[in-house]
């Protein structure tokens, strides 16, 4: 029987789908984007169901509205997928549709948008009145000012923009409308059009001797000479490269093609965002634990079904190289294959090594992309034009037909998890499609998450616990979960790939030593390394040049207007900067409430100690990579690329510096400030503290001359320090999980952090009540299956002019705080006040 009916996901944040009719000669299947009617416009939908019957109780056909247009000339998920999405609706708390949008780029999306513009009687009126008042009209003078106010065709939304606080826009569009004066528009638009470009190639019509005879005639016209010579020998040629090699041809190109002896082509051109990446050659004889990781990651591909690995490996022991191997023996078997990478710093690593393997044959997909490059790789992979694709974590939804691996490269890393929308952490979301589809996945670290090496028999349970395999709480067609226990197998590289030792770590205490940045052995360390004519690496995990700016005589600092936060001074900007909202102001000379100059600069970042290094080494050639410095495109290339040839002596960095990088010059590694993140109040500070300074320690000494390293702290005795210099995880990780299991957090217990923000303090709080009334309400936290801490204002309790309280679930049972959670939600969401937002996050990466 005929399908007469879609159930659609619409890219909007509703929960659950909404019920379209399928037209007459309209092809749509599960997996295909439609364009659908959704109150007055025309959004983009997803197809996640067919029915032959419209068989829901109440619903008459009648009020069942038409699908408009399909998008797709085939489906971009398949029903596996879709199992998969509809999980991380359900696990996340995210509405469908708004996680269906994520396989594409935001730009491909079909959206309506209202327009008005002045009739023919609207404009003869505004002619006649020219200077007269609106009284002539017989309407209000605010009809009249909006009718001016409007030029051709524009947006409602503009209109509400320009006269929205002082006029009712809504009323008068509404009366010039009725009038006769305006009329109404809807159109629809992409924020994304395909590149075309001209060629010219010679008519191949042409016999010999005419062409002799024409170009005989072109004495004259010696430019038409060099232009048809220049495609005779390079054959079709892009008009670009004609204007690149000789200057203006335009006029010339017209001639040659009235003279019959050019023609012209205009053919779709894919933006390639890898053009300027040069590819390495990576091939060498693997060592006993590579071959043996190698050959255990080809096993599970070629047995097929969910193969899950860990390949832990100390800095510099060749994981990328196990990874290369792994990707050749999946497109040798026809297969396609998935790297996700933490940040789109580190993608051209892996690009540059895949493009000596795969040339044409890999794909990038990252933010850091134009919009025109992310629609033109995104569509190569939806053609099947690509075996590899790299990218951050929203690759991993792109639409890759024949998918056989997925690879997560530090998969430690923070930046996995989506902060805000859909807040889904990247990782977690590999393992379960992978698990989906039935496939392979390897996670990669010299530092892996606590979670994950329990997970990987670290701990005495294999049970997945505080990632998102567990799916027992997902009920939305999941299929899958239910109790199951999921082993991750564990791959070990416990040396360096070239042979290289370890570097030698020195840690300083820095207790007593105020207002000194370099201490003596970093100062010593560094003088030495850069005389000996090596590399050096400094790690000052905080961007800018102070904290803050403080009055010396009467105490006075500056704070955000719209966060909770001191402003951070950036010199060279002389601007006093949020790094939450980007608020600035220019930095003071005097203090505005007593007019004193005795400004003090307390506290320190990377730019201030780039000015201490410049005076310390003033000959050494230093370079900056902090988000300051990599804001442009292709910034951080550069820098890195700097490093590479030897053209930077010193690199000093925020945590930027710390990833995944490959400098065989780097010998020495200076960390600065060790503590900065291990007095946050999160449970996860000594693990990223951990994980931070063994990542840094661990781009020293990986070519042939041994490395060093040096640590200022003010926690010397600190276990993540000690471990972190004896470059031990293993011993690390038996210090925290013992704290973990202690204290009752993950991987013993599962979180869902709930936060409730607004725009008034006053708010926020009476929102916060209610969220801690509809918590102790609630049939898990009475029984105690859930402990609840809070409702309390928010570590930054003021972000971007909202107030901010949060509380924290924990649990032993993921199911029990999904059904928890879910209740809560439902009970604010019925008595919220206006203007207040609440948001779940799941398997929160930070509780602050």
């Amino acid at each position: 029987m005929k399908n007469r009916f879609a159930d659609v996901a619409v890219e909007l944040p509703l929960d659950g789908t909404f019920v379209y009719s399928v037209p007459v000669g309209l092809s749509v299947a599960v997996g295909s984007r439609v364009l659908v009617p959704f109150g007055r416009r025309r959004i983009t939908g997803y197809v996640v169901g067919l029915r032959a019957a419209l068989d829901i109780e109440g619903l008459k056909e009648s009020a069942v509205k038409e699908i408009l247009d399909s998008l797709d000339s085939a489906p971009l998920f398949g029903v596996k997928r879709l199992k998969f999405f509809l999980w991380l609706s359900s696990y996340y708390f995210a509405p469908p549709g708004m996680v269906l949008s994520l396989i594409h780029p935001p730009e491909t999306s079909l959206k309506s948008f209202r327009y008005i513009r002045a009739t023919d009687k609207g404009t003869s009126l505004l002619v006649s009145l020219k200077e007269r008042t609106g009284e002539e009209y017989g309407g209000d003078k605010g009809d009249i000012e909006v009718l001016r106010g409007i030029e051709k065709s524009i947006k409602f939304a503009a209109v509400e923009r320009k006269f929205g606080r002082k006029l009712p826009v809504h009323s008068i569009v509404s009366r010039l409308k009725r009038a006769g004066l305006l009329v109404e528009e809807v159109k629809l638009k992409s924020g994304i059009a395909t590149k075309v470009e001209s060629f010219a190639e010679l008519n191949t019509e042409f016999n010999q001797p005419a062409i002799e005879a024409v170009k005989a005639a072109l004495k004259r016209a010696p430019l038409q000479v060099r232009i048809y010579s220049y495609i005779e020998e390079h054959g079709k040629t892009r008009f670009s490269d004609l204007r690149r090699e000789l200057g203006g041809v335009d006029g010339a190109l017209n001639a040659l093609v009235k003279k019959g002896l050019l023609n012209i082509t205009k053919e779709r051109i894919y933006r390639n965002p890898s053009t300027e990446i040069r590819p390495i050659s990576a091939d060498h004889t693997p060592n006993s634990a590579q071959a043996s990781a190698i050959e255990a990651i080809a096993g599970g591909l070629r047995s097929g079904g969910y193969q899950p690995f860990l390949l832990y490996g100390v800095t510099g022991s060749g994981k990328t190289f196990v990874y290369l191997k792994a990707l050749e023996e999946v497109v040798a078997a026809g297969g396609r294959a998935l790297f996700l990478v933490p940040e789109t710093a580190l993608a051209q690593w892996p690009v540059a090594y895949l493009a000596d393997r795969f040339p044409g044959r890999v794909a990038v997909m990252h933010s850091a992309l134009s919009a025109g490059e992310r629609f033109d790789e995104w569509q190569r992979i939806v053609d099947g034009e690509a075996d590899i694709v790299v990218g951050a974590r929203s690759a991993l939804f792109a639409p890759i037909k024949e998918l056989k691996l997925i690879i997560v490269d530090e998969e430690h890393e923070a930046s996995y998890k989506q902060e805000e929308g859909v807040r889904y952490h990247g990782r977690d979301c590999a393992l379960m499609l992978a698990k989906t589809l039935g496939i392979t996945v390897v996670l990669g670290s010299a530092t892996p998450s606590v979670e994950t090496f329990y997970n990987a028999g670290g701990g005495a349970s294999k049970e997945i616990s505080g990632s998102g395999l567990d799916t027992s709480a997902a009920k939305a067609g999941s299929g899958a979960g239910r109790g199951i226990r999921h082993k991750i197998e564990m791959l070990r590289l416990p040396v360096r790939a070239s042979g290289a030792s370890l570097p030698e770590t020195e840690i300083v205490d820095m207790r007593g030593k105020k207002g000194v940045v370099l201490s003596d052995e970093l100062s010593n360390g560094l003088k030495r390394v850069i005389e000996d004519g090596h590399q050096a690496i400094l790690l000052l995990n905080r961007r800018g040049y102070s904290n803050s700016i403080l009055c010396r005589d009467c105490g006075r600092t500056f704070e955000c207007l719209n966060c909770s936060v001191t402003l951070t001074l950036h010199k060279r900007r002389n601007a006093l900067v949020c790094h939450y909202c980007d608020f600035t102001l220019t930095a003071p000379t005097e203090c505005p409430d007593c007019a004193s100059t005795e400004l003090v600069e307390p506290g320190m970042g990377t730019e201030r100690l780039e000015e201490e290094v410049r005076a310390l080494a003033p000959k050494s050639r230093l370079a900056r990579m902090d988000r300051d410095t990599t804001r442009a495109k292709g910034a951080s290339a550069k820098i890195i690329e700097a490093m590479e040839s030897r053209e930077a002596d010193i690199l000093v960095g925020t945590q930027m510096v710390s990833k995944g990088h490959h400098f065989p010059g780097a010998t020495f590694v200076g960390i600065v400030a060790g503590d900065t993140s291990l007095t946050l109040p999160d449970f996860r500070a000594s693990e990223r503290t951990f994980q931070l300074v063994t990542q840094a320690a661990g781009r020293a000494g990986r070519g042939e001359v041994n490395g060093t390293v040096v640590i200022q702290t003010l926690n010397p005795e600190h276990y993540a320090f000690i471990t972190a210099s004896k470059h031990d995880y293993e011993a690390f990780y038996s210090e925290e999980i013992a704290l973990r299991e202690e204290v009752g957090y993950p991987p013993f217990k599962r979180l869902c952090s709930i936060r409730v923000e607004a725009t008034e303090a006053q708010r926020a709080e009476r929102a916060a009540t209610l969220l801690g009334s509809a918590a102790s309400s609630a049939r898990e936290v009475k029984s105690g299956v859930i402990t609840v801490l809070g409702p309390v204002p928010a570590f930054l309790a003021r972000v971007k002019g909202r107030y901010r309280w949060q509380m924290l679930l924990k649990a032993s049972d993921v199911k029990a705080l999904h059904c928890c959670a879910k209740s809560i939600r439902a009970t604010f969401l019925a008595r919220m006040e206006k203007g207040v937002t609440i948001t779940l996050d799941v398997d929160p990466i930070t509780i602050l």
